[in-house]
């Protein structure tokens, strides 16, 4: 288990206590040291994510839990929205769709159109995975705020070479999606493009994956027709902020 999963259970178990948890109680529950109980306390009070009432009362759900879970909830109207559009595209196309969300410094798979052919590849839906490897995940990190990808890179595994994919992502907003192979999943290529908010804020990225052994010379097809997908997503965002 990464040290960004662990940190995860000790948030999951904090939010889904029925009362106050001590640290005690946390690293009993996560069945780890006092010491590792106290680091995911630190890390997680630091974004807000947990805030400590005090020795004799203990830990709770901070404020950025109340904004994710708004957030969770504009990704339900994002995904219906989105929807049509993600089944065209896999039906065009005929491979695996994801509607893909950064939290924190991780990507998360908000809702998934799997392929009609036998052989398929998907993120599965509710699955995470850092925001260094795949396309989905340097595509989220090139169209963050310079603030949000700050905090999202503090976050990653150590090890990450943060100077070669700092360029990677200046080369993904330059391009306008971004392209991988074999990053998270072996045999496994995908494009992400973004789909953007009022402001062109970023909301999602709309991600197409496929067997390599299929790429062939439709990788320019799946391209474009992922591209046009999200800026036809960001087109009825914007329809449904004018209502």
């Amino acid at each position: 288990m990464s040290a960004s999963e662990r940190v995860l259970d000790a948030l999951i178990a904090v939010a889904g206590a029925p009362r106050p948890m001590t640290a005690a109680q946390l690293a009993e529950t996560l069945d780890v040291p006092l010491s590792s109980a106290y680091r995911h306390i630190a890390l997680l009070k630091k974004y807000d994510l947990i805030v400590d009432l005090g020795r004799d009362a203990g830990l709770v759900p901070g404020p950025a839990c109340w904004r994710l879970g708004q957030a969770m909830d504009n990704m339900e109207m994002v995904a219906s929205l989105a929807r049509p559009v993600m089944l065209e595209l896999s039906r065009v196309t005929q491979e695996s769709v994801g509607l893909m969300q950064a939290v924190a410094a991780e990507v998360f798979c908000a809702d998934m159109i799997e392929s009609s052919l036998s052989l398929r590849c998907s993120f599965a839906k509710g699955r995470a995975q850092p925001l260094n490897k795949g396309a989905s995940a340097k595509l989220l990190l090139a169209y963050m705020s310079e603030n949000t990808r700050r905090l999202a890179l503090q976050g990653l595994p150590r090890g990450v070479e943060f100077a070669a994919l700092e360029t990677e992502l200046a080369t993904i907003r330059s391009k306008g999606y971004a392209v991988s192979e074999s990053e998270v999943d072996f045999g496994v290529w995908g494009v992400s493009a973004p789909v953007l908010g009022p402001g062109r804020r970023l909301v999602c990225g709309l991600t197409l994956m496929v067997p390599v052994i299929r790429v062939g010379d439709r990788l320019n097809e799946f391209v474009s027709a992922t591209v046009k997908a999200a800026a036809d997503i960001s087109l009825l965002l914007a329809g449904s902020s004018d209502q």
